[in-house]
């Protein structure tokens, strides 16, 4: 078995400052959700969100976050990214490029079956929001 030149997953551990500009958005309105504010997850994504033109995909955020109890984005600060938060990020990437299974395989990496199917429509309305924002997610693979 080969110990060197084997891939790496995607964003794992990737530093924050070195992810695309779709991809560190996501990953800061994830983390903003995530922290108490005083107007609630939906209004501390939405803040971020409204940096790139994007408040409205704050909604959908929420409807996905809500479904994956086994997400927990780390604090605003982390330099890395999580093996959670890279998962989502991917999911996000496949269902915006129109690859629902693969999202949803993503998402089951991060909670069991019936959490991750209740997750999709919030994590496909999310991936189109933020497309129609001018958002586009890299392809990693």
């Amino acid at each position: 078995m080969a110990t060197r030149g084997l891939p790496s997953w995607p964003w794992l551990d990737a530093e924050v400052a070195d992810l695309p500009e779709a991809e560190a958005l996501a990953l800061d309105a994830m983390r903003a959700w995530a922290e108490d504010g005083p107007g609630g997850p939906i209004a501390q994504a939405a803040l971020v969100l409204a940096s790139a033109g994007a408040e409205g995909a704050a909604l959908p955020l929420n409807a996905a976050l809500r479904a994956l109890p086994g997400l927990v984005p780390a604090c605003r600060v982390c330099p890395g990214v999580s093996r959670c938060e890279a998962d989502f990020l991917l999911a996000l990437t496949a269902a915006q490029a129109g690859r629902r299974s693969l999202a949803l395989a993503m998402l089951h990496r991060v909670a069991p079956p019936l959490a991750a199917y209740q997750a999709m429509p919030g994590v496909i309305s999310l991936a189109c929001a933020l497309r129609r924002s001018g958002l586009v997610f890299s392809a990693p693979f």
